[in-house]
C-alpha cells in the first residue's frame, strides 16, 4: 500500500471551484459524506502518485461493499475511471473524529477493468 504523507482533499475543498462540491457534501448523511470525502482523497492521491492518471470517478464499492467502521473507511473492492478506463482499487482512509476531514490514507491501483464500465451504469453502481 502506498502511505499519503500530506492529505490533499481538504486543498482541493478549499478551492473556490469547488463551492459546489462542498454544497453537496454540507446535504449528505454523515456516513456518505465520509465515503465521499475519500473518494476526493482518493482521487487527488491517485494523480499524485501518478500525474498521467486523471481519476474522474471513484467507486468504493466497485467489486466488495466499502466497509465503514466509526470513522475509518476500507474499500477492498474499488475502482477509479481515468482517461476512459477502469482500474481496481483498494483503499483506507481514516476520518477525523467529526468525520469532516481526511487525516490518514493509504492506497493500492490494482490492473485496468475495461470490462467495469458498461455493467457499472445498468446496476447499482449508480446508488
Amino acid at each position: 500500500m502506498i502511505h499519503a504523507g500530506e492529505m490533499l482533499s481538504g486543498k482541493t475543498l478549499a478551492d473556490p471551484r469547488s463551492r459546489h462540491a462542498r454544497a453537496d457534501l454540507a446535504t449528505f448523511a454523515s456516513e456518505e459524506r465520509m465515503v465521499q470525502l475519500c473518494n476526493i482523497e482518493a482521487q487527488d492521491q491517485i494523480h499524485k502518485w501518478r500525474p498521467d492518471f486523471q481519476p474522474e470517478r471513484v467507486v468504493p464499492y466497485a467489486t466488495a461493499e466499502e466497509k465503514v467502521r466509526g470513522t475509518t473507511i476500507e474499500a477492498e473492492g474499488a475502482a477509479f475511471r481515468s482517461r476512459r478506463n477502469w482500474h481496481g482499487l483498494k483503499f483506507n482512509c481514516e476520518l477525523a473524529g467529526d468525520g469532516e476531514s481526511v487525516v490518514g490514507f493509504e492506497f493500492l491501483v490494482g490492473d485496468p477493468q475495461r470490462q467495469m464500465g458498461r455493467a457499472w451504469l445498468t446496476g447499482r453502481a449508480l446508488r
